[in-house]
């Protein structure tokens, strides 16, 4: 998705914009409501400039609240350099580099992740554009959705760490994670096959 996103289907703006959602989105195991919003921005809840913190290995993403946190005590995603095209950090940096030269003025209660007219990322902008690099690189937009990125990032890592360290990663509290775990049907097949082996 990001090779695509970077051979100038949509403006350096929006590129940037929608990169390090993706990305930030992935990486940090987030719903598509904790990064965008439905109508209003609202700074009490919605992710706003001051929710990014960069450390020298890490930056901070604080959500003010989400579906797993009913007492809106928040949450600190940490979100690590790692040194690939898919950076969250470098993502973010870039991201804000390219806000800053666009819209000078911001206060820190100003939405984290803007459109070209300034206004808060909606889920309805941020989706369709997901969806026109989905079908740019031979992928049914259809079968993807807000949750997308969640079900990546666990489905992506499930047979590479251990169960516990998912739950983490991705705030959930029981094993209701599981169910954003998609198993291919070769790794169903082996373990039938491994039924009948000696």
């Amino acid at each position: 998705m990001i090779t695509a996103l970077h051979k100038g289907i949509f403006s350096p703006f929006v590129t940037a914009l929608i990169e390090a959602a993706c990305v930030v989105a992935y990486f940090g195991f987030l719903r598509c409501g904790e990064l965008t919003v439905n109508t209003n921005f609202d700074a009490s809840c919605n992710l706003c400039i001051e929710d990014i913190t960069f450390e020298e290995d890490y930056a901070i993403l604080h959500l003010k609240t989400s579906k797993t946190d009913p007492f809106r005590s928040g949450v600190n995603i940490y979100l690590f350099k790692n040194n690939t095209s898919v950076c969250p950090v470098k993502s973010l940096i870039r991201y804000l580099d390219v806000r800053r030269s666009r819209f000078s003025i911001a206060c820190n209660s100003s939405p984290l992740f803007v459109m070209e007219n300034g206004e808060a990322l909606t889920r309805t902008f941020f989706i369709n554009h997901v969806r026109s690099i989905l079908e740019i690189i031979g992928l049914n937009p259809s079968n993807y959705n807000g949750h997308s990125f969640r079900i990546g990032a666990a489905t992506s890592v499930a047979s590479k760490i251990e169960d516990h360290l998912i739950k983490i990663l991705g705030r959930w509290s029981s094993e209701c994670y599981t169910r954003y775990i998609h198993t291919p049907k070769s790794t169903i097949k082996q373990a039938q096959l491994a039924l009948i082996s000696d």
